[in-house]
């Protein structure tokens, strides 16, 4: 609902657009019909887009879909329930496999249809309702909807590219290190046998001790990489339950405050609204663990570490800032690729599991940073109703 309430008020939809919207209803729906049979003609006149259908019969079944969803382009509520219906819709046309490009020019020709009825064929009749100005205001408000429109349509295709991109290298990933598994128990084996051998030979401790305990290091690093790895691999499961962010985030302040001090990292936190909801406390206190260490690493010399929480009736917000040297911009979507670092010592996991964590509570997680500007990082999670 974060991602819909942003991109109403990126495209300037007002409370006057769907008061407008819902008044010309009973104009615009005579001409519905035709306009599912403009949109139709036009995809199948394409023979990449008509490819994608399977004949008349669903043709049919589609035009009435479509008709439906103009109905409820115009039924004046633009609710958490409105943005999941588009949001069903827009998965359909991907699943469906129609390409963008025929998805934009047919929406073209929508909106084309609908600048003719408000100026042309039912000019009058908009006037009367709508007032002077009406037919242009119409016009304006069809275009911002039809604009939201396509941005959810467009978020769709990008959410499913996205979720193909991390596909391959996490399936790659998870037979790895299934295979991985197995050698690394038998090593942890043999060490154990060895050192007892040493032991009983009486071979001097300070001799093997120390190159016995570099290698269990080694080892236990690469046994938490790969059980990182298959936790990645597996569902998300979040078991939600009433969780005070404010304190959450105090709590987490606390127990990491030597690792800040030691950085010469402030951290301040402001809090505006209601941030009590529903969540998973313990999942998400790992997400914001790995964006304070990433905050801290990003400033070796020390600086300010800005977290703010903001509620709303939708959801909440939290913002980590850092003070640090910020990244060029098209790191922004490399960073949360599996195994993407820019740290010598870094797996490149932490970040894509907290993707994943912040998703599954149906939320979403941003980044925004600007070369020697720092890196904020925005999570939004959404209210439970």
């Amino acid at each position: 609902m974060h991602f819909f309430d942003e991109i109403k008020s990126y495209a300037g939809f007002t409370a006057e657009d769907e008061d407008r919207l819902r008044k010309v209803r009973s104009i615009t729906e005579a001409h519905f019909e035709d306009i599912g049979v403009v949109f139709y003609d036009a995809l199948m006149a394409h023979p990449r887009a008509r490819g994608v259908f399977t004949g008349p019969d669903q043709i049919t079944r589609l035009r009435q879909s479509l008709k439906s969803w103009l109905s409820e382009l115009f039924c004046g509520v633009y609710d958490s329930e409105y943005f999941q219906s588009r949001q069903r819709i827009g998965k359909a046309h991907v699943d469906v496999g129609l390409l963008p490009q025929f998805m934009f020019g047919a929406m073209s020709l929508v909106r084309n249809e609908f600048v003719e009825i408000f100026l042309d064929k039912e000019r009058s009749r908009v006037l009367e309702v709508l007032g002077e100005f009406g037919p242009c205001q119409a016009v304006k408000s069809i275009d911002r909807i039809l604009d939201i429109e396509l941005t959810i349509m467009v978020q769709s295709y990008w959410d499913t590219l996205m979720k193909q991109k991390l596909q391959i290298p996490a399936a790659l990933a998870t037979g790895l290190a299934h295979e991985v598994r197995n050698p690394l128990n038998a090593i942890g084996l043999q060490m154990t046998l060895l050192e007892r051998r040493l032991r009983s030979a009486e071979v001097d401790a300070d001799v093997y001790e120390p190159v016995l305990e570099a290698v269990r290091s080694e080892l236990r690093r690469i046994q938490g990489l790969n059980s990182e790895i298959l936790d990645f691999a597996k569902p998300i499961d979040i078991n939600p339950a009433p969780t005070d962010l404010e304190q959450m985030i105090r709590e987490i302040h606390q127990s990491h405050l030597l690792t800040l001090e030691a950085g010469g990292v402030e951290m301040t936190l402001q809090s505006e609204g209601d941030v009590v909801l529903a969540c998973d406390r313990d999942r998400l206190v790992q997400v914001l663990i790995n964006l304070l260490t990433n905050a801290v690493e990003a400033m070796p010399d020390g600086g300010t570490l800005s977290v703010r929480l903001q509620g709303t009736d939708s959801g909440a917000t939290i913002e980590f800032q850092d003070t640090g040297e910020g990244m060029p911009p098209v790191l922004k979507h490399q960073i949360f690729d599996l195994f993407y670092t820019t740290k010598a010592a870094g797996t490149g996991i932490g970040l894509p599991i907290a993707r994943k964590i912040v998703e599954a509570h149906g939320g979403s997680i941003d980044v925004i940073s600007r070369s020697g500007e720092g890196t904020t990082f925005t999570v939004y999670l959404p209210r439970q109703r």
